[in-house]
């Protein structure tokens, strides 16, 4: 009997069943290399400018590494330009932003996932429809009525717009995490004798945490670098957002260093909380493949 022989082994970098020649992988790793550089460049050239003086940034040929860090610019944005007191207006506005649409939307997206009511479907597309139009559309109608309700100028007039935007999104995103819970452990804990509260609470709650959990970071990195609704809607200084409080930089000789290293401070929460919260994402999915 003949043997046969073992088909040659493909190439690691493939397109289906065609091969890619060397000429061709070479190309690809050359310009995802490029395109990693385009992306990174920015962030560590702002980083970089945070630890330099003003001379030093100007300085020609210019250094793509620091002399030494030099942290001046941080100690002048928290003196002379107020960068703690927007931070904590930011901490303030950005979490209780966070509790309250997290709670309406959890709530909410169970309602229309697990409970049978008319208009349900049509309040689903409703939402979907809304995010169809940019918030710039719907800027006058918030300010005309946070006017009336005399909140503008205070950070409710920022907290109750974000949780308006925030809420369709957020219920969309969490009813697919609803609908994916088997409906046989509902009806098992409705046998078992769980009231609608026990299940929500009891059950549906632990079941999509994760989904949770992802609304609620989604929501902390959208409300904490928003501008448009802060910069419109807060008058005072004493009420400035992070966002906002980069426009204090502004004048006739902007300090790039002081700009440089807010940004690097307005960066660091949602840094933190990717590198936080990734291993938790990990397990979730890894929990969820192996049930």
């Amino acid at each position: 009997m003949k043997k046969i022989k073992d088909p040659k082994p493909k190439s690691a970098l493939s397109i289906g069943n065609r091969r890619i020649s060397l000429g061709h992988k070479i190309a690809l790793i050359a310009f995802s290399v490029m395109l990693f550089i385009l992306i990174i460049f920015p962030f560590y050239w702002i980083i970089l400018s945070s630890f330099k003086n003003f001379l030093e940034i100007f300085e020609v040929p210019i250094r793509f590494l620091p002399k030494r860090l030099d942290f001046t610019n941080y100690k002048e944005v928290f003196t002379e330009y107020h960068i703690g007191t927007y931070a904590i207006n930011s901490i303030v506005v950005t979490v209780s932003t966070v509790l309250i649409t997290t709670a309406i939307s959890t709530m909410a997206s169970f309602s229309l996932t697990r409970l049978q009511f008319r208009g349900s479907k049509a309040f689903v597309k409703f939402l979907q429809m809304s995010q169809m139009f940019p918030v710039v559309v719907i800027l006058v109608p918030l300010y005309l009525m946070c006017t009336r309700m005399g909140l503008v100028g205070t950070k409710s007039s920022l907290i109750l717009p974000y949780v308006a935007i925030q809420i369709p999104v957020s219920v969309i995103l969490l009813s697919t995490y609803f609908v994916d819970i088997p409906k046989e452990m509902e009806e098992a804990a409705l046998i078992d004798g769980c009231s609608l509260f026990q299940l929500f609470f009891k059950v549906m709650l632990p079941l999509a945490t994760s989904g949770i959990v992802a609304v609620s970071i989604y929501t902390f990195i959208q409300v904490w670098q928003e501008f448009l609704i802060a910069s419109s809607f807060v008058r005072k200084s004493i009420h400035y957002t992070l966002t906002v409080g980069l426009s204090t930089f502004k004048g006739e000789f902007i300090n790039w260093g002081g700009l440089m290293a807010t940004s690097v401070i307005i960066a660091i929460p949602a840094m933190i909380l990717f590198t936080v919260s990734q291993d938790f994402f990990i397990n979730r999915l890894a929990g969820g493949v192996k049930e």
